[in-house]
């Protein structure tokens, strides 16, 4: 299920951005991007969001900015770390390193980066407790969303019903159909000379080919079980998923076993809207 959720907190020489958003995916799958010396917290961070989130492609990414206090304090050790490098260097080599300012604290992007330093002053606990926060606000998000698509879903469901039971109520007026058109092409063979008896047993034939009312049975059965898994709480996206495969199944027979427009219009019908069931249950947990 798409999910957003974006919120900073402020620390005392520090600021620490947290970004979460997710697209549909039917696992979970999590991309998390920290500050290199904030790596480490990398299994906290996956801890906490396998306890609230199921499915779905989780992109994570937390990064922090240096506030004009601890600018200072990183420039000054700056200077005095590498000043401090240079002159050795002229001792140890005897060269006269001639370098200004720029050029000096040009040097710390070869070893340390400005926002991995800054990251160092987050303890453990106040990463923990702001991903909390962030995380659970992703999680309402997904909710509203999930809201919505439950509304649809439910909207769908009733409309493959309608289309069942307008089968259903169809069903024996194309078995009467078949036994007229029957009767009028052996009429035609036989130039009025027919064994009714002969008639009924094909027409029982055909009633017994085409019964669908075990079909029938079956998806209003799925239908009814998937409205009742959306109105429970906790995740329900797999087992949406199963009920709306088991749909199909029975659909395709339905399709298969009766040979009439009027039923195959419905059977499209139905496709569709379970279709749409799908497309929805994708986005769902």
């Amino acid at each position: 299920m798409t999910g957003f959720a974006f919120k900073n907190f402020e620390f005392e020489d520090c600021t620490l951005f947290i970004e979460i958003k997710s697209l549909n995916n039917k696992f979970l799958e999590m991309r998390i991007k920290l500050p290199f010396q904030m790596e480490f917290f990398e299994e906290i961070i996956r801890s906490i969001a396998k306890k609230r989130v199921k499915r779905g492609k989780l992109d994570i990414n937390i990064r922090v900015v240096a506030k004009e206090q601890m600018e200072y304090h990183f420039v000054r050790e700056l200077l005095q770390k590498y000043s401090g490098i240079m002159r050795k260097l002229e001792e140890d080599t005897g060269y006269s390193l001639d370098i200004s300012v720029s050029e000096l604290l040009s040097l710390a992007s070869f070893f340390n980066s400005y926002s991995d330093i800054a990251a160092v002053s987050i303890s453990e606990d106040a990463l923990r407790e702001a991903f909390v926060q962030t995380i659970e606000e992703f999680q309402d998000s997904r909710l509203r969303e999930g809201e919505n698509a439950k509304e649809d879903i439910t909207a769908y469901i009733h409309a493959i019903l309608e289309s069942v039971e307008s089968v259903e109520r169809m069903s024996p007026a194309i078995i009467d159909k078949y036994k007229t058109q029957l009767q009028e092409k052996i009429n035609e063979l036989i130039s009025g000379k027919m064994d009714e008896t002969r008639v009924l047993m094909e027409v029982g034939v055909f009633a017994n080919k085409i019964d669908i009312s075990e079909e029938i049975s079956r998806i209003k059965g799925h239908l009814k079980k998937m409205l009742s898994i959306i109105q429970k709480d906790g995740s329900c996206g797999r087992e949406l998923d199963f009920m709306s495969q088991e749909v199909n199944r029975e659909i395709n027979t339905i399709g298969a076993k009766v040979p009439d427009y009027a039923i195959s219009e419905k059977v499209v019908d139905m496709k569709t809207s379970l279709e749409k069931i799908k497309e929805q249950v994708r986005n769902i947990e």
